[in-house]
């Protein structure tokens, strides 16, 4: 366990660091491979990400020209009482992360948050939903703002992952 302090330290680096050109490439060729990595072999206990304080999950896609599972991890925001709100910011370049479309193309998916895999349904947020979820991720700091500035894109693509409950035979 990272004592308080120094996680509140590390938050603030990366937020200061996330906007810089060097730094997004750091995250995405270093950074979220090793979280990916982490995440997988502690059964979602420990993350780079993590470490900082903000919450990390996996989420695992169908890819929709494969048909396997894509894992990735991502920052999230906890949305409503059993869902998880997600931003397709792809570190700001053009066009949209796989795993995004992915989610378009079969919103079935899994997270995994701590040592718990929690079957998911996506759903694209827009409207009040989707304003209520952007304002939370650039409350931080300028780096989404900035990501949103350099993609060429006028709003991210957000995604509530909501929980999937298990209806048992004979219930409906």
């Amino acid at each position: 366990m990272i004592p308080a302090r120094v996680q509140a330290g590390l938050w603030k680096l990366m937020v200061r660091l996330a906007p810089e050109p060097w730094f997004i490439g750091f995250m995405r060729r270093a950074m979220v491979p090793a979280d990916r990595f982490l995440l997988a072999r502690s059964r979602g206990r420990v993350s780079v990400g993590g470490t900082t304080g903000a919450p990390t999950l996996l989420l695992t896609t169908t890819g929709r020209r494969t048909g396997k599972p894509r894992t990735t991890p991502l920052f999230y925001k906890p949305h409503g009482a059993d869902s998880f709100a997600v931003v397709a910011s792809h570190f700001g370049r053009s066009g949209h992360p796989d795993w995004s479309a992915n989610l378009l193309a079969e919103p079935a998916a899994t997270v995994t948050t701590g040592d718990t895999v929690i079957p998911v349904r996506a759903r694209l947020l827009t409207g009040e939903e989707h304003a209520e979820v952007w304002a939370f991720y650039t409350g931080f700091g300028p780096a989404y703002q900035n990501y949103l500035d350099s993609s060429g894109h006028t709003a991210f693509r957000i995604f509530a992952l909501d929980r999937v409950v298990a209806v048992r035979d004979g219930e409906r």
